[in-house]
């Protein structure tokens, strides 16, 4: 198949990347051992020796605060043992990715970056208790790295680009964008990146589409986009993202008002051990409470309207 024009502009904007940081052949390599449930404990310890920064980290997440051992876990043996395959497939993902391009992120994206990340890797990872079809760490590796092309545009297009997302907010506005200026836009990018590192078809298709809130997606796509929209709605609470975020809890999970509270309020919480966890400090709060006000306003806004509605179309109805 012959490649389209955008996926070579693609293909060279990612080869600049590759000459600024090497592919993370090791964090692939224990990917690759994590995706079999009996993986070979040695093996894997082998793997991570050969990465101090990556083991070191594993290291620091098994004894942190977020496990609460009882006694520090001093050997990768054990921290290995200890994690199992989805707290590690996470960790390496964080610490063995997206550490290497963040930690290059100019400093006016660095924070917001964090913020949107780990909130939509809570929001999606927490959807799977609705939806018996997703998995939890499959919906977090998903979140996570939705706006790894966001780092890709800083670090590449550092002018340029601040200046956008300075001027416009990071919604479908700034993928539209970024499509006028560089011929595609972050989700496009960054899941062009991982399908090159070879991550799952899964998990490009729903980073490539976590804007898109139309058409078919599978439920991992369909769990980021939703995610996506949350990180606005939790963070500003009067943001037009809240009622869209709670119509599609509402029609593709099931979950009503009190759903939508719920969801937030674990969330909340799991955004902050996600911190912890990356050691990265967020500015700012959600306000539950606000939430929740802005809500069930917009709920009772909608039911007025459509009660409007239904008593205009019984009015013409009654004259015929």
């Amino acid at each position: 198949m012959t490649p389209s024009p955008n996926t070579m502009i693609m293909d060279r904007f990612i080869d600049r990347l590759e000459r600024l940081h090497t592919a993370p052949q090791i964090a692939f390599q224990v990917l690759r051992l994590l995706q079999s449930e009996d993986f070979e404990t040695r093996r894997l310890v082998q793997c991570l020796e050969a990465d101090p920064a990556l083991a070191a980290s594993i290291l620091r997440l098994v004894n942190s605060s977020y496990f609460g051992l009882a006694r520090n876990v001093a050997s990768l043996q054990h921290a290995v043992t200890y994690l199992g395959s989805r707290s590690l497939r996470l960790a390496v993902l964080g610490f063995g990715v997206l550490k290497q391009l963040v930690a290059d992120a100019p400093a006016q994206l660095y924070q917001e970056y964090w913020r949107r990340s780990l909130t939509m890797a809570s929001v999606a990872s927490r959807l799977a208790a609705y939806n018996a079809d997703l998995k939890a760490d499959e919906a977090y590796s998903a979140g996570l790295l939705a706006d790894v092309g966001v780092l890709m545009l800083a670090q590449l297009e550092t002018k340029s680009y601040i200046n956008l997302c300075q001027r416009v907010p990071h919604s479908t506005l700034l993928a539209e964008s970024e499509r006028e200026l560089y011929g595609f836009d972050h989700g496009a990018i960054g899941a062009h990146l991982l399908h090159r590192w070879n991550l799952p078809e899964d998990l490009t298709d729903a980073v490539a589409r976590h804007h898109t809130t139309s058409g078919p997606r599978n439920v991992l796509s369909l769990s980021t986009n939703v995610a996506n929209l949350m990180a606005d709605a939790l963070w500003t609470t009067d943001a037009a993202q809240v009622q869209q975020a709670r119509r599609l809890l509402e029609t593709e999970f099931g979950l009503g008002i009190d759903g939508f509270i719920t969801l937030a309020v674990d969330c909340k919480r799991l955004i902050q051990e996600s911190a912890e966890i990356y050691q990265v400090q967020l500015a700012g709060q959600i306000d539950c409470d606000e939430l929740l006000h802005e809500a069930r306003k917009q709920y009772m806004d909608e039911a007025m309207e459509a009660a409007i509605d239904w008593d205009s179309l019984a009015a013409v109805v009654g004259q015929e």
